[in-house]
């Protein structure tokens, strides 16, 4: 069996991923000992309806786009391990995190406790998420900084981690929605494209995703 290693899940729709996801692997690998980062794209996402979300075949492919451009973006960082998972995919419908992080455990050698990486937006409902009485057994939570002051969160026996970084804006919603205004011979705006790594930008254009 591979050698243990520390393992961060970091699940979202990633459609598509962006600068601002990279960056958050780059502050939870300075500020912990993660180095295996498991990337688990949701089947589908009820807060995001809009007709023109990428297919979960395109979205893998530009994380794994996303994954090779790190070491260029941040040469300083240790050496990192990264998986795109198509648990949930597979599963189709809404997942919970609960069953996903049993299917990593079943699946990865991890060391310690598996991460769950998840914005401070989303720690009020998190004693409400499925199963969580077993969930905060399994996990510690890395929490990112999303809204501002870290408020004490009111269950002591959960393992949670906070982390300081600068907050980073959604830039994929900012990003469907520009390409969503281009015409069909129209290149991507500069300010559109740099908010992903180059390989992701050229994805998106050479495969016209986005447009109306």
């Amino acid at each position: 069996m591979a050698e243990a290693v520390p393992t961060a899940l970091v699940g979202g729709s990633f459609d598509p991923v962006h600068l601002g996801h990279l960056h958050l692997v780059h502050t939870v690998a300075s500020s912990t000992s993660y180095r295996r980062f498991i990337f688990v794209p949701v089947a589908r996402n009820n807060f995001k309806r809009d007709a023109n979300l990428a297919s979960a075949e395109h979205r893998m492919r530009m994380l794994n786009l996303g994954f090779a451009a790190y070491p260029r973006l941040y040469p300083q960082d240790p050496d990192m391990e990264f998986i795109v998972d198509d648990c949930e995919v597979n599963r189709g419908g809404i997942s919970y995190t609960y069953d996903t992080v049993k299917h990593l455990y079943l699946k990865y050698n991890i060391k310690g406790r598996l991460a769950v990486v998840m914005g401070d937006d989303l720690l009020g409902n998190l004693q409400q998420w499925h199963a969580y009485e077993d969930l905060k057994e399994l996990v510690t939570f890395v929490v990112i900084k999303r809204e501002g002051e870290n408020t004490p969160f009111s269950d002591l026996a959960a393992d949670l981690v906070y982390l300081e970084n600068p907050r980073v804006e959604d830039s994929s919603t900012q990003i469907r929605e520009a390409v969503q205004t281009l015409g069909a011979e129209d290149s991507l705006p500069k300010d559109i494209a740099t908010l992903m790594p180059e390989e992701v930008a050229h994805y998106v254009e050479s495969f016209r995703l986005y447009r109306t």
